[in-house]
């Protein structure tokens, strides 16, 4: 296709934090009837409903993987989802690409192609569809502008507002910069073509966008030559996930492919899983996101891709699209300091393609189960440790306490501490980690920070 390098050298990668959001659970049912039932005695605990208990069964509900079709450079993976305060849940099904090289993005290219032909060859030619098309280069704006309107691509028809990924010259630090923009009307694109956006970010060229467009259009734009990719949101095997979940009972929602604008568009963010776990099943956590806090080894500046993460797994911070020699040298990462990576792991020589580092003052705690730590509670007394359990005894108790798998206590309200906010949605039953500071008398764990778990850990 002799794109080599072109089309990432022209896109500079967006810099977005990695995301930190925890799903929050819901605020179950009964746990205002329990506070009625103090306030209103037996005649409460008399007239109310037995359906308003049936949620104490449920616990735990968090999203999670429940099918994934890997192929060339990327995969379809279908995602369950909890629907807070109703015991239902809905399938997400979301495209993501994994891509660390040339021949990774071609392969991307060409396996998401040959999706398109085969879902055209099923349409009618007055048919719509929804697709995200990347250009080989970024086109100027008044070029993309006459592309726009011979095609209409601000037509919606209510399929929700397309995107435009777009490179801009920020004029106060004069440096490139990526900025996904709402898929604009005819004038309001022709302002942004000659005004500044925000007041300082002036549009340079187009990288890609969204179009909801006839099935004529769209052939149209796959045969155009400066068009890399036209990627459908429904191909046949996405149809056929929907159809399957549909059947089964769930509604199916359907995301819109990826703007080929980074690198990875990677699955959840996944702490609970140790090197050891990992690379002893490297097949099962291929294209995971996952992120270690280690010790840094065999780290070379400046000439040097990789370094090794606890003398066992094996970090790459400069890639296709990626270089965070840079980061490395600015906070005076060195050998022996500890590390915070975040990344893709890929089974492919065991390796995790890092997005971020960050250097860590000490070594993370390891997260211990409630087992593990009442095992020897003496040596965790007075330290800060990162536990996973459950909730239980949650409004149940005096205070401001829960506690974890029925056998840690947890106090969540303290000093200036207030972590009330990080508990009101949940319910008992419910995977949490809680970092804190452990006291063996009780047991006790004074908790500093409650997030819910998404891996069940054993």
């Amino acid at each position: 296709m002799g794109i080599r390098k072109r089309l990432w050298n022209w896109c500079p990668r967006p810099k977005k934090p990695v995301s930190t959001y925890f799903t929050r659970l819901a605020i179950p049912l009964y746990v205002p009837i329990l506070v009625g039932m103090v306030v209103l005695g037996t005649f409460a605990a008399v007239i109310l409903p037995p359906i308003l208990f049936s949620q104490v069964e449920e616990s735990g509900r968090v999203t999670e993987v429940v099918e994934r079709v890997l192929f060339p450079g990327g995969a379809i993976v279908v995602y369950k989802n909890p629907i807070y305060e109703t015991p239902k849940w809905y399938i997400s099904i979301k495209l993501h690409n994994y891509i660390t090289c040339e021949e990774d993005l071609l392969a991307y290219v060409n396996s998401r192609t040959n999706a398109l032909n085969e879902l055209l060859k099923s349409l009618s030619a007055d048919r719509k569809v929804q697709i995200t098309a990347t250009f080989k280069e970024p086109l100027e704006s008044t070029d993309f502008k006459n592309l726009y309107g011979n095609y209409y691509f601000a037509e919606s028809d209510g399929n929700g507002p397309n995107r435009l990924a777009i490179n801009v010259k920020n004029e106060t630090s004069g440096r490139l910069e990526f900025f996904i923009l709402d898929g604009p009307s005819s004038e309001f694109f022709e302002e942004i073509i000659t005004q500044p956006i925000k007041g300082h970010l002036r549009m340079i060229n187009v990288i890609s966008f969204e179009a909801f467009v006839r099935v004529d259009a769209v052939k149209n734009l796959a045969n155009d030559p400066r068009i890399l990719l036209v990627d459908p949101q429904e191909c046949l095997t996405i149809r056929g996930l929907v159809r399957k979940y549909s059947l089964m009972g769930f509604k199916v929602t359907v995301d819109r492919p990826p703007l080929l604008v980074r690198v990875f568009t990677p699955q959840e963010t996944s702490n609970l899983v140790t090197m050891d776990e990992l690379l002893n099943n490297p097949s099962k956590y291929d294209r995971w996101r996952l992120y270690f806090v280690g010790k840094v080894s065999d780290l070379v500046h400046l000439e040097g891709s990789f370094f090794i993460l606890n003398e066992k797994l094996l970090v790459c911070y400069k890639y296709y699209g990626i270089d965070l020699s840079e980061q490395i040298v600015a906070e005076g990462i060195n050998n022996g300091d500890y590390v915070r990576v975040i990344g893709t792991f890929f089974k492919e020589g065991s390796t995790i393609y890092a997005d971020k580092i960050q250097k860590a003052k000490e070594e993370y705690p390891a997260t211990l189960t409630v087992n593990e730590l009442l095992a020897n509670p003496i040596k965790y007394d007075g330290q800060v440790v990162h536990v996973f359990g459950r909730i239980s005894d949650l409004g149940n108790l005096d205070g401001l306490f829960f506690r974890l798998d029925g056998k840690i206590l947890v106090c969540y309200s303290y000093d200036s501490v207030d972590l009330y906010s990080q508990i009101s949605e949940a319910q008992n039953g419910d995977p949490v980690i809680v970092m804190g500071v452990f006291s063996h008398d009780d047991p006790l764990l004074y908790a500093e920070d409650i997030r819910p778990s998404k891996i069940i850990k054993q």
